[in-house]
């Protein structure tokens, strides 16, 4: 038995990175995913992956910067699974280093509009099944870049600190309902990096506690894992760091 059997969930961005890797654990303890991002190819590639352990990925062409194609998502997830019970926001444009003095009103509303905007527009399509589910989940994906303010990811960080305040805002709203409202800030690594950046690896790897980067799969789903479920019921409107340590709280 998986801790989520049963349990449907939508994983925006899930064609790459930490939002393909949290899409694939998910559906290895259990939970129906509906993945969608814009590279139908790569969904695809997902979605046999996942069934090859015997798992299933509902893939989902969606530019989340248009509405109408978030309510597609959600509606054909519904259609497909009946319900949706955990929600994980993970798309985000604008992640190019730009100073803030180079950055326009078309790159600060693409970051916007991919990230805080996008992920407030899943939110409010995905309610009326979250409450349904009376186990109804909520994870948001924030970054260090916004809250440490690094140089060259302003528009990146305003967004990403925008997504943080949502959250806590849904917490509190939606909490009497029974959903729970968390957001995660990663600072992992993926295979492609650690290949082709050896040197920033090992700077980011000093920079820990554990002397060590970690990964997607191993160090980050987990925790998407525990508040997914029936584990983390009591767990809302928090922000976790994934970082090996990088920050430490009294």
């Amino acid at each position: 038995m998986g801790k989520l059997d049963n349990r449907v969930a939508i994983v925006t961005g899930a064609s790459s990175g930490v939002g393909r890797g949290v899409a694939k654990v998910l559906a290895q303890n259990g939970a129906k995913v509906c993945a969608c991002a814009r590279r139908m190819e790569k969904l695809q590639e997902l979605a046999e992956e996942v069934q090859a352990f015997g798992g299933e990925v509902l893939p989902v062409a969606c530019d989340v910067m248009d509405p109408a194609q978030i309510h597609n998502v959600v509606e054909q997830c519904v259609a497909h699974f009946g319900g949706v019970d955990i929600l994980v926001n993970l798309a985000q444009g604008a992640m190019t280093y730009r100073p803030l003095l180079e950055v326009d009103d078309e790159y600060a509303l693409l970051a916007f509009q991919s990230g805080a905007l996008a992920t407030l527009n899943f939110m409010k399509e995905c309610f009326p099944y979250l409450k349904e589910s009376g186990h109804g989940r909520i994870i948001n994906t924030a970054s260090a870049a916004g809250y440490d303010g690094n140089e060259g990811f302003g528009a990146y960080g305003m967004a990403k600190e925008a997504i943080r305040a949502v959250t806590r805002t849904a917490a509190n709203e939606w909490g009497p309902y029974g959903i729970t409202v968390n957001v995660f800030l990663p600072i992992i690594t993926t295979e492609f990096f650690r290949e082709t950046q050896p040197e920033a690896l090992k700077s980011l790897e000093n920079k820990t506690s554990l002397k060590r980067v970690g990964t997607t799969e191993e160090d980050c789903a987990p925790l998407i894992v525990f508040l997914a479920s029936d584990e983390g019921s009591y767990f809302t409107g928090q922000s976790y760091m994934v970082d090996g340590g990088i920050h430490k709280h009294s």
